[in-house]
């Protein structure tokens, strides 16, 4: 756990990244549930989450069309899928790992994607959720790429690169999500 902060409760980090004071709001009622933009493709996740990781590398702000890349962690078990059609397309994450990207093939809206090095894991574009509110990030990966006005909650894990493991990331949700 990081020491905390002095005052004020602003303080710059790496690449300009700055830390926040903030309430957290409390992980909503299983099952959460979402879907793509025009509802071909719909989910519910049904086991708390293991992280929610913002990613500031290139490729998740292109993907994302904005800053960074908002994503939940879930186990693969936990995500039921009903309705339509996915398309899948295959590329190489900025952690050199090859990753399998899954979007409604009526609207595109990217829903999540299926890492490779970890088959049982499910990367969820937050932003698909019904309610995604309360999906502040835990966790921040590549904030040497974070725009100027990046800001994380004074509790994230911030790291650059991915110089981390997933256990670690999951690990800074539990603590916050006790």
């Amino acid at each position: 756990m990081p020491d905390r902060l002095p005052e004020p409760s602003v303080r710059h980090i790496l690449g300009g990244m700055k830390r926040i004071a903030m309430t957290r709001p409390p992980l909503p009622a299983l099952p959460m549930s979402g879907g793509c933009h025009c509802g071909a493709v719909r989910y519910a996740i049904t086991a708390r989450p293991l992280a929610v990781n913002a990613c500031h590398c290139d490729d998740c702000k292109r993907l994302a069309g904005g800053p960074f890349g908002l994503y939940l962690h879930v186990a693969k078990e936990a995500l039921e899928i009903s309705g339509g059609a996915r398309d899948t397309f295959r590329r190489t994450g900025g952690s050199g790992n090859a990753i399998r990207i899954e979007r409604c093939a009526a609207c595109g809206t990217r829903m999540w994607h299926l890492p490779d090095v970890a088959p049982d894991l499910v990367i969820l574009c937050a932003g698909t959720l019904d309610d995604s509110r309360w999906a502040i990030p835990t966790s921040h990966i590549f904030v040497e790429f974070a725009a100027a006005d990046a800001a994380a909650a004074e509790d994230a894990l911030a790291v650059e690169g991915f110089q981390t493991t997933r256990a670690a990331i999951w690990e800074r949700f539990s603590e916050i999500y006790r």
